[in-house]
């Protein structure tokens, strides 16, 4: 069990990396949905605040990395994105 846990936290923390590879070459972002990544953001920061209420490290450090992760995904939306927010 423990080792799908940990497959699934790669999975899980990893699953944005490919559309910021895509992101940065080709400086486009405007099929990205900057709600989806928002969405996204609050929900994996409640995750982080969850783990520090039951004080569970591997929840704490899985989604605070996923928060950055997407924090980025999050900030190349609105620098390469014609209308970020749509």
């Amino acid at each position: 069990m423990t080792l799908i846990g940990v497959m699934a936290t790669v999975f899980a923390v990893s699953s944005s990396i490919p559309q910021i590879v895509k992101s940065i070459k080709t400086r486009k972002t405007d099929d990205v949905s900057i709600w989806l990544v928002i969405v996204l953001i609050i929900g994996l920061s409640l995750w982080v605040v969850y783990g520090i209420g039951i004080n569970d490290l591997v929840i704490i450090i899985a989604n605070s990395i996923a928060v950055c992760i997407n924090t980025i995904l999050l900030i190349l939306k609105i620098k390469y994105s014609k209308d970020p927010i749509s």
